[in-house]
């Protein structure tokens, strides 16, 4: 069984074994994590079959943090005595396939992961707290409603 996930602005095709390189992550090595939405399901027998979203979930382990290849980047002006020599390596996290679901039976609370959009939805609590000057209103009613 095959899938399409989005990741970091990228699809990648990806089966159970499958190791792939993306953008940084912030969770630690061997952390285990959900890739969703997982865009497109296939089985082995080549029937295709599209899955909705928030059923279908790819479970990956976060196998190393690394750098990627070196890229050199040259400025130069021709007769104007310019040129500028710089590099680049992007930070990328590689992650291992551990499992594809076309139906989601397990929750993610079920196999001790966390998907990288709730992930992102976190908040700390910090952000949200009100300061101690600002009342807190019990009933809040819009213009519409009155």
């Amino acid at each position: 069984m095959h899938a399409i996930v989005s990741q970091g602005g990228h699809q990648y095709r990806v089966t159970q074994g499958t190791r792939l390189l993306v953008d940084r992550l912030p969770d630690e090595v061997g952390s285990h994590l959900e890739l969703k939405p997982a865009l497109f399901i296939s089985d082995e027998a080549g029937s295709e079959s599209k899955v909705a979203p928030s059923s279908a979930t790819v479970t990956v382990t976060v196998v190393a943090h690394r750098l990627g290849s070196k890229l050199r980047v040259f400025k130069y002006k021709p007769k104007k005595r310019y040129r500028r020599t710089m590099g680049h390596r992007s930070k990328l996290t590689e992650l291992r396939v551990d499992s594809v679901v076309a139906g989601g039976h397990r929750s993610a609370h079920e196999a001790g992961t966390v998907s990288t959009a709730d992930r992102k939805a976190a908040v700390p609590v910090e952000a949200v707290a009100r300061p101690a000057s600002e009342p807190v209103s019990s009933s809040r009613t819009h213009p519409e409603e009155s």
